[in-house]
């Protein structure tokens, strides 16, 4: 993947994080982690993604480069929190209270930036790279990629599209469309998509329909081949071609 993202696996699944200037992302952090001690930090509400009329974003018409600063925004409020994952992940260990607990402000969190990014994208379309630039297109999907299932469905056709017009990178389909297949309970087209093997205590390749030819659709949306992509992650890939 190129431009500053990179994957990163935990909490179960795979994702491409932003990586930040180290002393603005701490600026960043404190200021989202006041903002969300100010909603309520004892508040237990479930995940799901409904528009919430105090995070609407204020959209008249604004022009590409208005767009584009409040898309990089949004992927900023997405990421901050999931930087600190790792950390906490090694002090703590999965399944203790802390790990739960920054996981609940990042279901928090992404659930405001669902809204704001579909109010966009229901009034803009898929905005593509020739408009908004690359990170800001990124941003559209990988909000999505967070997203309930049902929302993704919605809108993976608006990336197909966006694909096969070149506005927006083909590993981007590849992402989304394997985590609605696996969010169905379906085995996966691109192998994009790890899952945390609790025996094993390693992130292992979620199946592959058809594992033979993945390399071949891989290669088809700009994708290395399945064995380096499973190396360069560290885990662990063991279907028979």
């Amino acid at each position: 993947m190129p431009g500053n993202w990179h994957v990163r696996f935990l909490g179960g699944v795979s994702y491409p994080v932003l990586q930040l200037n180290k002393a603005k992302m701490k600026y960043k952090i404190l200021i989202l982690l006041g903002s969300l001690s100010i909603l309520g930090c004892n508040e237990n509400k479930p995940n799901t993604h409904k528009v919430d009329p105090k995070s609407e974003l204020i959209i008249g018409e604004p022009n590409d480069s208005i767009l584009k600063e409040q898309l990089e925004l949004i992927g900023v409020e997405d990421q901050t929190l999931r930087l600190l994952l790792p950390e906490v992940t090694e002090k703590f260990g999965r399944g203790s209270k802390e790990y739960v607990y920054i996981w609940s402000l990042i279901n928090r969190q992404d659930t405001i930036c669902i809204n704001k990014l579909i109010q966009i994208v229901d009034k803009h379309g898929w905005l593509g790279k020739s408009r908004v630039g690359d990170n800001a297109n990124q941003v559209i999907w990988l909000i999505i990629q967070h997203s309930d299932l049902e929302i993704q469905k919605k809108y993976l056709p608006l990336l197909k599209k966006s694909v096969a017009n070149g506005e927006s990178e083909g590993w981007h389909l590849a992402f989304l469309e394997d985590r609605v297949l696996m969010y169905s309970k379906k085995k996966q087209k691109y192998g994009t998509q790890a899952v945390w093997d609790k025996e094993l205590k390693q992130n292992k390749i979620y199946p592959i329909e058809d594992v033979k030819n993945v390399n071949h659709r891989r290669e088809e949306l700009g994708l290395e081949s399945i064995e380096k992509y499973a190396e360069s992650n560290g885990h662990i890939f063991d279907q028979k071609r």
